[in-house]
């Protein structure tokens, strides 16, 4: 498994591109589809899936193009357990608390976790838009200190940092 991360305008968020034995899946395509697909071609990957952590309109610019153009699955809130694509095997889990719809994917055979805007390195996700929750916020991260320590969060902005690392240094998880 690979994982590569391309920054997106118009908000700098981190779209990521999974890819294992020429297949790909992307985790929220935020935008510039054009960049996402041209990484996708000069690969020569095929795709297979995409991951929506939230629906956020800074995560989702680019998923009706890629929804249409390649007709894959969409894994995202309303599809919670376990799933296998690309020949990977990750988990649907719900980490709400910045909105309702929420959802964090963990691939137990890496350690990777894919958290979008639930933590970033240092801090978490706001909790004043539409359908944050302080309570599922505070819930979701105790989930979270359950985790391996080693595992690798990849959150929606920002640097991709550890579990340890946060524990350690993020306010919200020491």
């Amino acid at each position: 498994m690979h994982v590569r991360r391309l920054i997106l305008k118009p908000l700098d968020n981190n779209s990521y591109i999974i890819d294992n034995e020429n297949e790909a899946i992307i985790v929220d395509p935020s935008s510039e589809e054009e960049k996402i697909e041209a990484y996708l071609k000069n690969n020569n990957l095929e795709l297979k899936a995409i991951l929506i952590t939230h629906y956020h309109y800074d995560h989702i610019g680019a998923l009706p193009y890629f929804k249409e153009k390649y007709n894959v699955p969409v894994y995202d809130y309303k599809t919670i357990g376990k799933f296998k694509e690309a020949n990977l095997k990750f988990k649907v889990i719900p980490t709400k608390g910045h909105s309702m719809d929420s959802v964090s994917f963990y691939f137990e055979e890496t350690n990777d976790l894919f958290v979008g805007d639930f933590v970033f390195e240092g801090s978490i996700g706001r909790m004043d838009l539409e359908g944050g929750d302080e309570e599922e916020m505070a819930y979701s991260l105790e989930l979270l200190k359950k985790m391996d320590k080693k595992t690798k969060l990849y959150p929606g902005h920002g640097g991709i940092t550890t579990l340890e690392n946060e524990l350690l240094n993020n306010p919200y998880l020491c």
